[in-house]
């Protein structure tokens, strides 16, 4: 599965603020109900796997939907403009339509926080598979690590919020490695942060643990950018 498809998760190496402000906002959003009258019913057995990929109408249904419901945080037309993941991003294969499916029901809350609010009980399942169509639309491939530490970094699901050169949803590697160049307990720093998340490094708003992450791996991580992320 793509590290990308990690709704609002990423490695945030030196950082306390992977989300800007504006995602706090999620939880202020209000989700719309979508007419899903024109499409074929999916009855209460969830799926797995995305019953209306292709079909046109729930193409339709789903473009609107996306722009009601989605837009806001993940960009028009799916391109993100940096607040939330860019979702044409997505692989398109079962496991992701899984992942997909769950997210958009369960919403995304974290030590407290919502980040997505949950549209159980507001999107039915059609209308969900819907979306889904519309950004199978929408897909595009991902460009694929240049290195060894560059597939880890993805791996770990750094890359949908870093990146090497330029700043996204967290700051560029390049930019911590410029930061922290002259401390030299930033390695163990920077390791305390990774595992315990926080705020304060780059802005106010927290960083969720990256504890799931194996310790040997954020370690070596850590080297990598530390040393320019070449």
């Amino acid at each position: 599965m793509h590290a990308s498809i990690r709704f609002l998760i990423g490695l945030a190496l030196a950082t306390g603020a992977i989300f800007s402000p504006m995602v706090l906002a999620h939880g202020d959003v209000t989700p719309q109900a979508v007419d899903v009258s024109t499409l074929k019913p999916l009855g209460e057995q969830k799926r797995d796997e995305n019953p209306f990929r292709g079909d046109k109408e729930a193409i339709r249904v789903g473009t609107s939907a996306y722009n009601q419901n989605c837009a806001r945080c993940h960009g028009l037309e799916a391109i993100s403009g940096g607040i939330a993941p860019d979702l044409r991003k997505l692989d398109l294969d079962k496991e992701t339509d899984i992942y997909f499916r769950d997210s958009v029901w369960r919403g995304k809350v974290r030590n407290g926080a919502v980040y997505m609010p949950p549209f159980e009980g507001i999107l039915s399942q059609e209308a969900i598979w819907a979306i889904r169509s519309y950004l199978d639309t929408r897909h595009e491939e991902e460009a694929g690590p240049v290195n060894e530490m560059a597939a880890l970094a993805k791996k770990s699901n750094c890359l949908s919020c870093h990146a090497v050169d330029t700043r996204g949803v967290g700051p560029a590697y390049r930019e911590v490695a410029k930061k922290y160049a002259k401390d030299k307990n930033a390695e163990a720093r920077l390791l305390t942060k990774l595992k315990k998340g926080g705020s304060g490094s780059w802005g106010k708003v927290p960083m969720p643990p990256m504890d799931s992450v194996p310790e040997q791996d954020l370690k070596s991580l850590i080297k990598w950018i530390m040393a320019g992320a070449n």
